[in-house]
């Protein structure tokens, strides 16, 4: 009865409006009465924010809120947290079609996932690590390694929950839901953040581009980005951010799923910490 609900909400046209409505400043003090219940309800951490709450106007500039100085100081190990997360499946891949897990017994394809403009060939022997940002986390994406940005692919979807009752249940969520896909290369390997798309989200925005936004109106075809010059960027970068909690599918090549120290899900979600090293 849940799904059937949920299938008919228009969520897109429904989280276009909540990213519209955290966008805006709210009259007679109700921004600092919601501000304050969100911060209680959902145990935010904002000790740990750039600024002081009052230089957040609204919920929106409040959910991509910036760190403080050296709030996350970045482990020496080549490959990162690109998020602060759950890290809740995660596993390597072992054929020349792979696949991901979306909970046990469900798997969906890596090629439906990343679509037909990225190259999957790379990352054949790899593997993918699937981290959780729930409404309390900090909801920047970093870069997980050093290197530069090879391309940027956006899919258009649909914006189902991404929480427990959602991913055991949707068949093929991250392949439904929208996604925004960056490729980065280095020297110690390659890397694939995909940025999944979730109800409420009210947008995934990119720091280097605005040629590619998440959940627009009208919405956006399936598109490509390619940078006009270079852009490199250190291990830890900012990448872009969701304007609400979602997903990020970390996919790996064999360099640096090999070298991956990190202890892996067994049914119980392991916590991490934007700049946590994961390799050796």
């Amino acid at each position: 009865m849940f799904y059937r609900l949920l299938y008919l909400l228009p969520k897109n046209h429904l989280s276009y409006l909540v990213g519209w409505l955290v966008s805006k400043q709210f009259p007679f003090g109700l921004h600092t009465l919601i501000r304050n219940w969100f911060i209680s309800a959902y145990r935010v951490d904002v000790s740990e924010a750039e600024l002081p709450l009052e230089n957040y106007p609204t919920m929106g500039d409040l959910f991509v809120r910036r760190l403080k100085p050296g709030a996350r100081p970045l482990a020496s190990e080549t490959l990162v947290s690109p998020v602060d997360g759950a890290l809740t499946q995660a596993g390597r891949f072992v054929s020349a079609d792979p696949t991901l897990t979306q909970i046990k017994g469900m798997d969906y394809s890596l090629r439906r996932l990343v679509g037909p403009e990225i190259d999957i060939r790379p990352f054949e022997g790899g593997g993918f690590l699937t981290i959780y940002l729930a409404p309390f986390n900090y909801h920047r994406i970093h870069a997980p390694i050093a290197g530069k940005i090879d391309r940027v692919a956006y899919i258009p979807g649909a914006l189902w929950p991404v929480n427990t009752w959602s991913v055991g249940s949707i068949k093929d969520l991250f392949v439904v839901n929208e996604r925004v896909i960056v490729e980065l290369t280095g020297r110690a390997g390659g890397a694939l953040v995909v940025m999944v798309g979730a109800t409420n989200v009210g947008k995934i925005t990119l720091d280097f581009t605005d040629q590619i936004v998440g959940n627009g109106l009208p919405p956006s075809p399936t598109r490509l980005w390619k940078p006009a010059h270079e852009i490199a960027v250190e291990k830890g970068a900012g990448l872009g951010c969701f304007e609400l909690g979602s997903t990020v599918v970390l996919i790996l090549d064999k360099s640096l799923m090999d070298a991956l120290k990190i202890k892996l899900p067994s049914g119980i979600q392991v916590p991490l910490r934007m700049g946590q090293g994961l390799t050796h």
